[in-house]
């Protein structure tokens, strides 16, 4: 008996968050043994080609293969995809040789991989849409956002469905005119690392951090615009008015990482940490995260903290809104509200916390998350 075909399609030049989590599925749907895959990339994103190559190499009897899109996604794609006239033709024809029974496209957000949207209507199948990050551009802060947003308007009503990662962002993607199914797959994340961590003063030893201070933490992509540091350091400045003994450290690398380092530097108490490839000590040598962000999806550093009985402050919006007190959250850039926030988690309540932690442990590992991603697509047979 042959299995059902899905081909999956991403199309984007660069490798973000989403694909890491796109990746984790692809190996849960290869080790299934209950798809013959295909999936088609850019040529140029190399991460996401060795990604995929190491889970085709490590289940090398799967009905799995790679190969190029002819399709690219560049800023303005919604409308550069009229002008793909060769592009859509080539992947008409990938289509019809695979022969797909269901045919799913990665999109960070609604513009990219949406070429295919063109086709639908001559589909052999469902087309189903994975997108962590509905937002529209002007809310992401992008150059010639409310433009590319007007492009952009009539695309979320072409999937047969979505696969999204919380409830607000299921929301959202109606709010914006999806009319297909939405399914929520929650984030999962690898709790291997958290095993076997350092004590408290070991950790704040290896990262040369004070013993007894109380220390809030930052952890991820140095990027102003959505993750917010600088805000973060506004906050803990504002509040160090009053708590003087409390200390600040930013663990990442980015665009705005020099940046950061200028305005930390007048300041003995805050500290900024190189990234590393195994951040997890980091959180037992915090008493807290902050995540400041202009936007999310489900933020994995809120999830790690968590997994790790840390309570994390945040803005009030998308995923963080499914998963945190009311009192950890405030508006953004609102330094008021976030004082307030920051002192509802100095005083978080253990029981809250420890609920917290125990939904990540039984719910939401890597494992967990694969299993309900290649269900989520199983449901569509």
């Amino acid at each position: 008996m042959s299995l059902p075909r899905l081909l999956v399609i991403d199309d984007n030049p660069d490798f973000g968050g989403h694909q890491v989590m796109a990746a984790y599925a692809m190996e849960g749907i290869v080790a299934s043994e209950q798809w013959e895959f295909l999936s088609l990339l850019h040529p140029d994103n190399h991460k996401n080609r060795e990604r995929l190559e190491s889970i085709q190499s490590k289940y090398q009897n799967a009905l799995f293969d790679i190969a190029l899109a002819h399709t690219r996604s560049r800023k303005f794609q919604a409308l550069r995809r009229y002008a793909e006239g060769a592009a859509l033709r080539g992947l008409a024809q990938q289509i019809s040789s695979f022969k797909p029974d269901l045919i799913l496209v990665i999109q960070g957000n609604i513009e990219q991989c949406c070429s295919i949207f063109r086709l639908q209507g001559k589909l052999p199948c469902p087309l189903l849409s994975y997108i962590p990050v509905p937002h529209r551009h002007a809310e992401m802060g992008a150059k010639l956002g409310h433009l590319r947003d007007w492009s952009c308007r009539s695309l979320y009503s072409v999937p047969d469905g979505f696969i999204t990662i919380s409830k607000t962002l299921g929301d959202m993607l109606v709010a914006y005119g999806a009319q297909g199914r939405i399914q929520i797959v929650e984030n999962g994340i690898p709790l291997e690392p958290f095993l076997k961590l350092p004590t408290k003063s070991e950790a704040r030893r290896q990262f040369e951090l004070p013993i007894d201070a109380f220390i809030w933490g930052q952890i991820g992509r140095i990027e102003f615009k959505q993750k917010g540091q600088d805000c973060a350091l506004d906050l803990f400045l504002k509040r160090k008015q009053e708590h003087v003994d409390e200390h600040l450290v930013f663990l990442g690398s980015g665009p705005d990482e020099s940046a950061l380092r200028e305005l930390t530097a007048p300041y003995p108490n805050v500290h900024c940490l190189p990234w590393t490839n195994e951040p997890a000590s980091l959180y037992a040598a915090i008493d807290a995260l902050l995540m400041p962000s202009r936007y999310e999806g489900v933020p994995l550093a809120m999830l790690e903290a968590l997994a790790n009985s840390v309570p994390v402050v945040a803005t009030d919006r998308d995923g963080m809104c499914d998963w945190l007190p009311a009192a950890w959250r405030f508006a953004y850039r609102d330094l008021a509200g976030g004082i307030n926030a920051m002192e509802a988690v100095r005083h978080a309540d253990e029981i809250e916390l420890e609920s917290l932690k125990a939904r990540i442990w039984q719910r939401h590992s890597v494992a967990d998350f694969q299993q309900n991603f290649n269900q989520a697509l199983l449901e569509w047979l």
